[in-house]
Parts: structure tokens; sequence; C-alpha cells
């Protein structure tokens, strides 16, 4: 049975043809005895059967054949298979011709057995009832291609729409993120016979128990709990605000950014300090220890 070769000039055979022993796959040396030329492929006539054609020869061209049309041109795949075929059908229907594209799987190659000994000459034969060649799609490249320009074009807005939301979502955190470090800013808290503890010389034992006052300067409780991070960072220091004795305390967490930590000149006392005031850290959410 023959096989279909996509070329006018040369023949691009399959796997048993003869290879240039020189360039080894790039080149051909001579075509398959059984291989077609695009050129002597294009014009020849297809034929439509009602029932299944089952035998791979046939003597001669069978009465209950329809001749449908001819073969205008080929459509290849970009991976260099055959896609489909171009038919001008309309005459043997008895309406105008109509250019449609058949898929390459639905044609079949039919040896002509009266002439056994050429092994040229075939037949094209398609099984299709006629109804399905009146409902045939007339082939419209230009409509492909304006498909693939508006599919195209589809995903271009998609893309530039997610580089929006992109670019939206990264002003919102730099917007947010400018808001915290505005937030973050305060003035150190200074006190006559005090200084700023270094955060590296402070141990946890010390800290905990220290007395913590707000802005003004006025005792509002004390840290009772200092939380850390897997790597053993500082994570949130829990002051418990308020309360006599133990009774009616709240605690409640803070971030060590939030407070300033000071050490009495003769380095006998911690105090901790706080923007806030007392009722603002009673409004904190109470933290469950």
């Amino acid at each position: 049975m023959k096989n279909l070769l996509l070329s006018t000039a040369i023949a691009l055979t399959p796997a048993s043809a003869v290879m240039a022993a020189d360039h080894g796959d790039m080149f051909r040396a001579e075509a398959d005895p059984m291989a077609i030329h695009a050129s002597e492929f294009i014009g020849m006539r297809v034929y439509r059967s009602d029932v299944e054609t089952a035998a791979d020869e046939y003597a001669g061209v069978q009465q209950d054949w329809d001749d449908i049309g001819e073969i205008n041109d080929v459509v290849l795949n970009r991976d260099g298979t055959v896609d489909s075929i171009l038919v001008d059908i309309g005459g043997f229907l008895g309406i105008g011709e109509n250019q449609v594209a058949v898929d390459m799987k639905s044609v079949k190659f039919v040896s002509d057995s009266s002439t056994a000994e050429d092994l040229d000459d075939f037949f094209l034969v398609m099984d299709a009832p006629v109804d399905a060649l009146k409902d045939a799609p007339t082939y419209d490249w230009t409509r492909q291609v304006e498909a693939e320009a508006e599919e195209l074009k589809q995903e271009t807005a998609a893309a530039a729409g997610e580089l929006n939301d992109d670019a939206d979502a990264l002003a919102k955190d730099a917007e947010q993120t400018a808001e915290n470090a505005a937030d973050s800013l305060k003035d150190p808290f200074v006190k006559d016979g005090y200084v700023a503890a270094s955060a590296e010389a402070l141990t946890s034992e010390e800290l905990t128990g220290a007395p913590l006052y707000d802005s003004k300067d006025e005792w509002i409780g004390e840290v009772s709990q200092i939380n850390l991070t897997e790597q053993g960072k500082v994570d949130t220091i829990v002051a418990d605000i308020g309360g006599f004795l133990g009774l009616g305390e709240k605690p409640v967490a803070l971030k060590l950014g939030e407070m300033d930590i000071l050490r009495s000149d003769d380095g006998d006392n911690l105090r901790v300090y706080v923007s806030m005031s007392k009722e603002e850290m009673e409004q904190l959410p109470e933290y469950e220890k």
C-alpha cells in the first residue's frame, strides 16, 4: 500500500529508504518504491463508499463508489505529519462546489488488483454517508487564522491582567509596609538615671518580672513571660496588666520593638516602657497562656 510523502522536489521516504551514507538521517538518497510525492497526490480523485471498505485491494473502481472530487491541497501539522487533505466536493451531490478538509485518518489507500503490476495504481476511498458530506463545513483557512489570533489576543489580555493584579498586590504590600514602618517609628523613652539596655546583654531571667510602665511613666504591670522563636530569638513578651497581688491581671502580648527597656545607671534595676497608656493596653486582646 502506498505511503504519502509531502514533497514536490525530493521524496521524504519511510525508514526503509536508502540513506545517504555521509550524512546519516539528514538526507534521503532515493525514494521508497511505495512512496508518493505530494505533486502526484494533489489532483487525485477521492471516492466515497456507503459500506465499509474492508479489503486492501479491489479490481478497479467499484460500482457503489461515488467520485466526490479531487484533492487540491494537503494540510500539515507543525510536526510534519499530514493533518488533512482539502477536497472540492459538490458535483455528485448536485450542489455547488464546496471545499472541505478531510481527516487523513478517514482516507484509505486501496490498491487496484486489476493492475497489480503497477504499484502506482491505487484508489483513495473514504467510508462516509452522503449526508455527512452534505453537512461537512466549508474549510476556511482565514477563519482558522482569525481564531488563532483571537486566542492569542485573549491569552495576552489574561497575562496582562495577571501582571496588573500582581502590580496592584505589590503596591498594596509596599503601602502596608510603609505604614507599618511609620507606626513603628517612635521616640525612645528617656528617664534620668537610666540608659537603654542592650538587647544582647539581657537575659530572660532578669527580664521576667521586670516592671512595666506606660507613656506617662506610671506603673501598669510587669513582664510575666518571654516567647522565643524556633531560632531562639525573642518573638513576643507577655505582660500582665493591672491587678493586685496577681488578681484581676490581664496578660497581653507585645513585640520587642514596641517597648523600650531601660537599665539603671548602677545596673541593678530594669524597667520596661511602652508608648501606650494603661487604658490602651487594656484594650489589647488577652493572651492565653
